[in-house]
């Protein structure tokens, strides 16, 4: 009997721990118990039940594994998370600290330093701890340094605002804290650190800034240095993945090494030893960020298979990397990154060939077609990921990566050996960088001429619904042996209930409007109001482009018809840290009517109507919003100035404010409050308000 799916064990084991942390991590997010790990029980002896009649030793053995690996993703995640919450420091509190640096770093506000074996006020801390330097923060130091510094500690929450910190909870960063003074530092050994320093400063001393900052991104993956707008560009135009360390990197290299020691005649076995270690010596230079290893692990599995003369299943080679990321550290299932790199090389695996042969039907050049179908399947991967982390996908990243790729990947090339030559020869480091600068330069300069920003696709995520959407591009890859019509009846299925969930997700009741309150770490405060007539946004005077692009891409409200700032005298200014656009923005403050922004109307009236809205300003701080009979009062300040109405969203206190229902920004553990369960909705109809959709946090069931 043909099986409905190609069976690979190695897959079969690396979704069995990644399903287990997958869970386990949704359970502690949403503040579920654990007690759905005794369904494992009788599944696993069901199976094996199965096997022993059958006389399936290899399905016993299999089953038995699968139900360990599931059980060891599921309670390693459970006390990895369960660790991080085991603070020693208390919130807020003055140290003595000292530690040792294992990474630095640059964000827009300065740098800062990662530190590990901590020890604060005397005593051993366990975990990592995050220090943001001033302008003159004292002695230098780098990686592997020892310092010590007098400041204000903060202990760090893995979940906030309806999210998580990824990355402090991958690297156990359990503090952070801004030194007191003046900090002290003792020199020390580190060799990633030193040698990812030399590139850093051969880059930065031979070339200009914005090159030099490239050209780094480009050989280690970090793009800290790299000015936000040219960022954007990459990322609008779907090749940011050219920084990321991962297949492309680490392929050249594995293929440039293994070129020379061939040229050399060197010994298959030795040839790939040394070409396998370079490899790794090079993701363990830039930090061993998941990707760059899982690439790592692709390479060793192909030698291996080359040595042994044996076929080489791409799918079985990433399952394999994956199964061992994930044994080191079960939460590595929650790094972006690494879902990004996992998801773009099985949709190649899957899907590449298939299309390839597709276009080549239709008489594109073979070339053009392998290009375009392998852009094509890392995209069907990537998807949903992208639309869910970064809030959207560019529809010209296809036509952009069938170009950009192979011309960066030709930079690379001649980088590569260009900067260990530089390295080695100092002399000539300018020359030879020149050498790769010019070429990026222009394909920068290209890449930002083209305004991919225009060609985004956003306003919608799935959600929890993307299971669908991957199940339904399963069904169709070829991958499951069941009739054409069949897939394409399942296919049908999966994406009606995609379609509908996410229409749910975005939808605005006929004669209603839809309030959904927002936050962010920075005391970015903002609510947004969807109408059948357009979206009005509420912010405070220091938003968060990031939290505000957020909410206005997972809610289709990129198109804005106007803007009402809450805020002090200077509150007109906070458009400038927004990040959208809108055509009418309301402020109280009406000393000097300014309008410094082109195309955009400043208002300073106390009473408006917008998108059928009545508004009406208190103060500079509060605002209430009436429609169909129901008030909604907005206060950004320390205290609230409004009397009543019927929903209060406020900072964290009501003071003599008369109200029906409140929700706070920053009021942890009530009911309806914004850090502990994310952006809350409410829906205004009829002249009744209610909650809409369900938000369970710590323990707290809302609705």
């Amino acid at each position: 009997m043909k099986r409905i799916v190609n069976f690979r064990p190695a897959a079969t084991l690396a979704l069995s721990i990644g399903l287990g942390a997958g869970f386990s991590y949704l359970s502690v997010y949403n503040s579920f118990p654990l007690w759905w790990l005794i369904a494992l029980v009788p599944v696993t002896a069901a199976l094996l039940i199965v096997f022993i009649v059958r006389r399936n030793t290899k399905g016993i053995i299999i089953t038995a594994i699968c139900a360990a690996l599931f059980l060891y993703g599921a309670v390693g995640v459970c006390l990895k998370l369960s660790a991080f919450g085991n603070v020693s420091l208390s919130d807020g509190a003055l140290y003595t600290v000292s530690g040792t640096v294992w990474e630095k770093g640059l964000t827009e506000s300065g740098e800062y330093i990662k530190l590990g074996s901590i020890i604060a006020g005397g005593q051993s801390v366990e975990g990592n701890m995050i220090v943001y330097l001033g302008e003159n923060y004292g002695k230098f130091c780098d990686v592997g340094y020892s310092v010590t510094f007098y400041g204000v500690t903060y202990v760090t929450t893995p979940f906030a605002y309806g999210g998580e910190s990824a990355a402090r909870i991958l690297e156990d960063i359990r503090y952070s804290a801004s030194p007191v003074g003046l900090l002290s530092s003792k020199y020390g050994f580190s060799l990633f650190g030193y040698i990812n320093s030399a590139i850093r400063s051969l880059f930065f001393d031979n070339l200009s800034g914005d090159s030099a900052a490239i050209a780094y991104a480009m050989f280690t993956g970090n793009t800290e240095y790299i000015h936000t707008s040219t960022m954007d560009s990459f990322r609008y135009g779907g090749v940011a993945h050219v920084f990321a360390v991962s297949g492309l990197h680490i392929v050249l290299i594995y293929g440039i090494v293994t070129f020379i020691l061939k040229k050399l005649h060197t010994p298959k076995v030795p040839a790939s030893l040394i070409s396998v270690a370079i490899v790794f010596f090079y993701t363990g230079m830039c930090g061993f960020t998941l990707s760059a290893v899982r690439a790592a692990i692709m390479c060793a599995v192909s030698a291996v298979v080359r040595l042994s003369r044996g076929k080489y299943d791409s799918l079985s080679s990433v399952a394999l990397s994956f199964l061992v990321i994930t044994l080191v550290n079960p939460l590595n299932v929650i790094s972006v990154g690494f879902q990004l790199s996992i998801a773009a090389v099985v949709g190649i695996a899957v899907f590449n060939g298939s299309i390839c042969r597709a276009l080549m039907r239709i008489k594109i050049p073979e070339k053009i077609a392998s290009s375009a179908s392998v852009s094509l399947s890392a995209q069907i991967g990537t998807f949903p990921i992208l639309l869910s982390s970064f809030g959207y996908v560019s529809w010209a990243s296809l036509g952009l990566n069938i170009i950009f790729v192979p011309v960066i990947s030709a930079v690379f090339m001649i980088m590569f050996p260009c900067t260990l030559f530089a390295l080695i020869i100092p002399p000539l480091a300018q020359f030879l960088l020149m050498l790769t600068a010019v070429p990026l330069d222009l394909t920068t300069a290209a890449l930002v001429a083209i305004h991919a920003e225009d060609a985004l696709i956003s306003g919608f995520d799935f959600g929890a619904f993307a299971p669908c959407y991957f199940l339904a591009v399963f069904v169709l890859s070829g991958m499951v042996n069941l009739k054409i019509g069949w897939r394409a009846l399942i296919a049908l299925v999966l994406s009606a209930v995609l379609v509908a969930g996410v229409a749910l997700r975005n939808y605005v009741p006929a004669g209603g409007i839809k309030v959904i309150a927002s936050a962010y770490h920075d005391g970015s405060y903002s609510v947004l109001i969807k109408t059948e007539e357009g979206n009005v946004l509420v912010i405070s005077e220091t938003p968060s482009s990031y939290s505000v692009g957020n909410l206005l891409d997972e809610n289709g409200a990129e198109d804005l018809e106007a803007v009402i700032i809450l805020g002090g005298e200077e509150s007109i200014f906070a458009y400038n840290l927004l990040g959208a656009e809108c055509n009418d923005l309301y402020v109280y403050y009406s000393n000097i009517a300014l309008q410094p922004y082109h195309g955009v109307e400043v208002h300073y009236e106390r009473e408006f109507t917008v998108c059928g809205i009545g508004f009406e300003y208190i103060d500079g701080y509060d605002i209430v919003a009436e429609y169909s009979g129901i008030n909604v009062g907005i206060s950004c300040g320390e205290s609230v100035g409004i009397e009543q109405c019927d929903l209060l969203i406020s900072v964290q206190s009501t003071d003599g404010c008369e109200y029906r229902r409140a929700v706070f920004f920053e009021q942890v553990n009530f009911a309806y409050n914004v850090y502990d369960c994310g952006n809350l909705q409410f829906i205004v109809k009829d002249g009744t308000i209610s909650p809409s959709g369900t938000f369970a946090r710590k323990g707290v069931l809302i609705w």
